[in-house]
């Protein structure tokens, strides 16, 4: 007689698991070491009896895993080198607070003006004497507010004393402000200027997306520590 258990459920589905079955690697885009590892093994199990892989083709194989392994080991090495020169950088940055950098304006200039009358040197370098020097002014927002024309100066490290004034006499009122040189020779033709951008550093920051070590000021201007020129304790 034949007995029905009302209390078993029939299995709804199954699946069958190769017990032999290759993993399958996971979805990325580049293959690693262990990959290519596991086509080579695939490429030999899989190959024709009649026809065995040549044997220099195999030895050809073993040196690209033997390299693609080298490679793997030196690129983490270099990861490594990377994060202990930006630890050191951080490191080096820290001790840059309080102080007064100069670095690399890409030929602007930056000053603060303080509107107390004191002079305030803006600091250029000419590759070749100049029959004519032009600064510019700017302000924060970027607007130009001052021209002046300082006439001849020679090749070199060069600086001039700016009152922080218009024309009129009136002082420009206190913040931040930058400046571009232009100097020509007595033929009108350009001279190749340097301008350097000063400022205190207040504060230290990490790029979030190349990592870098970046200087900020208390103009707010952010600076990349490869861009600095030199420091100073401020007096």
């Amino acid at each position: 007689m034949t007995m029905f258990n009302p209390t078993v459920t029939p299995v709804e589905s199954a699946s069958y698991v190769e017990p032999y079955a290759v993993p399958k690697p996971e979805d990325k885009n580049d293959l690693d070491k262990n990959d290519f590892m596991l086509l080579l093994v695939e490429q030999l199990k899989n190959q024709d009896p009649l026809e065995p892989m040549d044997g220099t083709d195999f030895t050809a194989q073993l040196a690209q895993f033997s390299s693609l392994e080298e490679q793997t080991k030196m690129n983490d090495n270099l990861s490594l080198l990377q994060d202990y020169s930006a630890t050191l950088n951080r490191l080096s940055a820290l001790d840059m607070i309080g102080k007064k950098v100069e670095y690399d304006g890409s030929g602007s200039g930056s000053i603060t003006v303080n509107g107390d009358g004191q002079p305030i040197p803006l600091d250029f370098e000419l590759a070749d004497g100049a029959h004519n020097v032009v600064v510019d002014i700017y302000n924060s927002a970027g607007g130009r507010v001052e021209t002046l024309e300082l006439g001849a100066f020679d090749l070199g490290q060069q600086s001039f004393n700016w009152n922080g004034k218009d024309a009129d006499g009136n002082s420009f009122p206190a913040g931040n402000y930058s400046f571009n040189v232009t100097a020509r020779d007595e033929l009108g033709q350009l001279v190749t200027t340097t301008v350097n951008g000063k400022g205190e550093v207040q504060g230290v920051e990490t790029d979030p997306q190349s990592g870098n070590t970046v200087l900020v000021l208390t103009d707010g201007s952010r600076v990349g520590i490869d861009k600095v020129l030199a420091v100073e304790a401020l007096g």
